[in-house]
């Protein structure tokens, strides 16, 4: 199979981690993969596997196969149905031959991501003009009608966790899907002494370790975390939080003294290098509770972190609620500064306690994030879908003007009508579609005019 991954993030992005397990996987499996980025195709070395191919989003409109075999994808697996993923699927779709079958990922509650950023309720968003919704299409979010008929009319939807199934269209097929870990996690060596030195953390201290930057989604959450580090060395514990990611200086300026004296922030790090930091960690710690936006996500460091066999504290929402309290991890109840402190300071004071929670957590991971069984889950899904009729006729969207709202009422009657019905009429009759249309109609009308004028004069 030829199979194209379609991503909304640069090879910086969490999700690419994730991607290149997979496309790493299915091509020792013999299969062709391409991951396709928006930007950032220089930073191709920042992802160490190389059994796959890449391109830029545009590459895919202006060459003729992203494939070494110079045929077309079987199989496009759409990595979240946001709006640069969707166009460029479409205009992926229009080009090649024939229609590939597709495959749309969720791994966040994009309609909250959405709602959150532009400060509206999401229904209200649904009743935005294209114009007005074009500044928030640029951060890189979901269109709040078009993201729903697209998931509408895929061959299937993987979901990373089981509740995101709720954002899926009654009648669409789903697929749980959880992440092949890199193997070097769960190879992570013993303590660094070394690397402790050169962070100037004697004997004495206590570790914590988070790699992941700060962002608007995320900072409340990752506040909470430099807090309890506080509170655990007003506490009379020795703590140092060691984080790594892009420079973020709005965040920082946003933390009181004593905890920013707390810890030692790295900046960007080579992924190669994180296993080692992981590896001089007393504690791992998820910060965050139960929300919209916590309980359909599935951080990628929490993967990492129970792989590493390091004791883990994490909110008791998404992935927890397929683990056991005081077992594979310590749940957070409310995720508050204080409760993150009292959990590490709970595994500080019981070696036995911290000694299990990384056995514990480590078994999970393997048995739920083995790369090698989730990458063949994904090859055997792959096949079943080939193996059906696909469930839209894409091949329509060659019209000129037409989209993803046209493929809708031609899903192969899957899908139950309601209000995705409701959203691809909507859809239909936005005054941007009808130009679309329109235009489309004109130019086809103009080339057909223009060819019979021709062969009547070849006639001549």
């Amino acid at each position: 199979m030829n199979i194209l991954f379609i991503t909304y993030g640069g090879f910086r992005s969490n999700s690419l981690n994730h991607i290149s397990v997979f496309a790493e996987g299915l091509a020792t499996l013999g299969h062709a993969c391409c991951v396709a980025v928006p930007h950032g195709i220089v930073e191709r070395t920042l992802i160490p596997q190389s059994g796959f191919t890449n391109c830029l989003h545009s590459d895919l409109l202006n060459t003729p196969s992203p494939f070494l075999d110079g045929r077309q994808a079987d199989i496009i697996h759409a990595w979240t149905p946001r709006n640069g993923v969707l166009e460029t699927l479409l205009g992926y779709q229009r080009r090649i031959p024939a229609p590939a079958r597709v495959i749309v990922h969720l791994e966040d509650n994009e309609q909250h991501l959405l709602s959150s950023t532009a400060g509206v309720h999401f229904s209200d968003l649904l009743l935005w003009s294209e114009r007005r919704l074009g500044k928030l299409l640029k951060k890189g979010l979901v269109h709040p009608v078009r993201h729903q008929l697209l998931l509408a009319v895929a061959d299937v939807v993987t979901v990373i966790t089981p509740a995101l199934a709720d954002f899926v269209p009654a009648g669409t097929l789903i697929s749980n899907l959880h992440p092949g870990i890199d193997g070097r996690f769960f190879n992570t060596p013993g303590i660094d002494h070394d690397l402790s030195k050169r962070f100037g953390l004697g004997p004495n201290y206590r570790v914590i370790v988070y790699p992941g930057g700060a962002n608007l989604t995320n900072a409340d959450d990752l506040r909470t975390l430099y807090s309890a580090v506080a509170l655990l060395n007003q506490r009379g514990y020795s703590v140092k939080l060691v984080r790594t990611g892009p420079s973020t200086p709005w965040f920082i300026a946003t933390l009181a003294p004593d905890e920013q004296a707390c810890s030692i922030e790295l900046g960007f790090v080579e992924r190669a290098c994180i296993p080692q930091l992981l590896s001089i960690a007393d504690v791992l710690v998820q910060p965050g509770r139960p929300d919209p936006f916590n309980d359909y996500r599935l951080p990628s460091k929490i993967p990492e972190f129970l792989a590493a066999g390091k004791p883990v504290v994490l909110p008791a929402t998404n992935i927890a609620l397929q683990m056991r309290d005081g077992f594979e991890a310590l749940f957070l109840n409310e995720g508050s500064s204080e409760d993150i402190a009292n959990c590490c300071e709970r595994i500080f004071n019981d070696p036995l306690l911290a000694k299990r929670l990384g056995i514990a957590g480590r078994s999970f991971a393997e048995k739920n994030f083995d790369a090698t069984v989730n990458c063949r889950h994904l090859e055997t899904l792959y096949k079943e879908v080939l193996s059906r009729p696909p469930v839209a006729d894409w091949s329509l969207i060659r019209r000129r003007g037409y989209d993803e709202a046209d493929l809708f009422p031609l899903a192969s009657g899957r899908v139950t009508p309601g209000n995705i019905l409701e959203l691809a009429q909507r859809r239909r009759n936005c005054w941007q579609h009808l130009l679309n249309v329109f235009l489309g109609s004109f130019f086809d009308f103009f080339f057909i005019k223009q060819s019979m004028r021709c062969c009547r004069l070849w006639d001549r």
